[in-house]
């Protein structure tokens, strides 16, 4: 049995996984070559990902995620192990590193996030496992594989006419999700995954938190970014999926060579020469809603009755990222319905000059289907956070102005094609990891959603 014990500064380990056959007061979730992982390591995981994606947390969103978070735990031990066997150390001064770029890129500190983690019954250890398992399989792909990726002159050049020919054909800025399809055995497991992924994002998770937690491609640690592509830069289902998009949206699950993917369209570069795109007419006044008055819903999330200024900018965070998911009231209570502490109170039409001054300021310039800016306010004693949406006669549909088309540069050409032939070697050596792997799961409630 290959032990993970060789990592023996690798303290935190000894909170993910225990020897087979020790004494547990935690029930096992899975079991991978002799090495147990335990429901309460999986809990803890599940939480910590909710937590810090945003989105609905309730039970029906821990078990939407479980499978696929228990596969990231099993993932997570193969390749500690490898990192093991390589003589490969991650000290605990790098994934205070890490840690510490995770804050700044997410304009917080270290401790702030610890401390939130904690607030929601969330140890740091679970935090400093999931960092030093990525720093690991990082430093092994880098020792491994990348010597192994030449992309020549030739290739390049290549690729450079290949991109200035497609100057007259569109080009999209996107984001991916990419849960692998090992074998045909493992189709009905990707499709699970990537559909509880679907929707998780549908409840409000930030795209890039998702493709960070749990996108197979070398693209997750970018939050999932792909730059600019072309035909030809994605697979062939990926790019006719593209091609129908509007910007700022998000694919459905898409099935391609090796596995399903999930793509954000972020922003759409037009042909060479062509004309921009007008920008779609804004919504109306429903019916009912007469000059000079307002139809409102009104978002409402609960908050402890004291908190921190860091926790306070936490929740203005979240909120801010639940507000880019609301396109208008259409479909807003079921969509407000999968996620756990947020209300949603129906407003009647109002004269504007009936409103409070507080509300009138809120709402002020907003137009049909727009969301507020979240605000804070304590009724009855109790700290809440809330969002007003002006009801439209249809969902807003926010307008990109597309760019013209830009040459990328050698150096940038050339980076995505070495990323590009990375990827796919790590991905082929994870999928012979876990086809040599001895692993059996054990977590009732993921082998019930497997069985359904």
């Amino acid at each position: 049995m290959k032990s993970l014990f060789k990592l023996a500064a690798a303290a935190a380990l000894a909170l993910l996984i225990q020897p087979a056959g020790a004494d547990s007061i935690q029930r096992a979730a899975a079991v991978v070559n002799g090495t147990v992982i335990s429901t309460y390591d999986l809990d803890q995981r599940v939480r910590m990902v909710l937590v810090t994606s945003g989105g609905a947390q309730g039970e029906a969103a821990q078990q939407r995620l479980r499978e696929q978070i228990l596969r990231t735990l099993i993932d997570e031990i193969l390749q500690l192990t490898e990192a093991a066997d390589a003589k490969l150390e991650i000290t605990e001064a790098e994934v205070d590193e890490s840690l510490d770029n995770i804050a700044k890129q997410n304009n917080t500190t270290r401790e702030s996030i610890v401390k939130s983690l904690a607030s929601n019954g969330v140890g740091e250890d679970t935090l400093r496992v999931q960092v030093k398992a990525e720093l690991a399989w990082s430093k092994l792909i880098e020792e491994r594989l990348a010597g192994r990726v030449n992309v020549t002159d030739e290739e390049v050049d290549q690729e450079m006419k290949r991109i200035q020919e497609g100057a007259s054909k569109p080009q999209f800025l996107a984001s991916e999700i990419f849960i692998s399809v090992d074998s045909p055995g493992d189709e009905p497991r990707a499709r699970r995954a990537i559909d509880q992924i679907f929707a998780q994002l549908n409840t409000g998770s930030p795209f890039s938190a998702l493709a960070q937690q749990f996108s197979e491609s070398a693209t997750a640690s970018r939050g999932g970014d792909l730059g600019w592509v072309q035909d030809g830069d994605v697979p062939a289902e990926v790019w006719t999926t593209l091609q129908g998009m509007r910007p700022l949206s998000i694919s459905k699950p898409i099935r391609a060579a090796g596995g399903y993917y999930l793509i954000a369209m972020r922003d759409k570069m037009r042909p060479a020469g062509a004309a921009a795109e007008a920008p779609p007419p804004p919504p109306g006044r429903p019916a009912g809603v007469p000059p000079g008055s307002v139809k409102l819903k009104r978002l409402v999330l609960g908050m402890p009755p004291s908190m921190t200024k860091a926790e306070q900018e936490q929740y203005l965070r979240a909120a801010g990222g639940l507000r880019e998911q609301i396109k208008g009231c259409q479909g807003l209570e079921q969509f407000v319905g999968q996620m756990q502490g947020v209300g949603l109170i129906d407003l009647p039409v109002l004269p504007v000059a009936d409103l409070a001054p507080e509300i009138r300021q809120v709402i002020q310039g907003l137009n049909p289907s727009d969301v507020s800016q979240p605000f804070f306010s304590n009724e009855g004693g109790h700290n809440l956070m809330n969002l007003l949406v002006v009801c439209g006669d249809r969902p807003r549909v926010d307008f990109v102005q597309t760019k013209a088309f830009q040459m990328p540069t050698r150096e940038q050409v050339q980076n995505r094609m070495f990323n590009q032939e990375l990827s796919v070697l790590a991905r082929r050596y994870m999928r012979d990891l876990r086809r040599d792997a001895a692993i059996e799961i054990r977590d009732a409630a993921v082998l019930n959603t497997a069985s359904n």
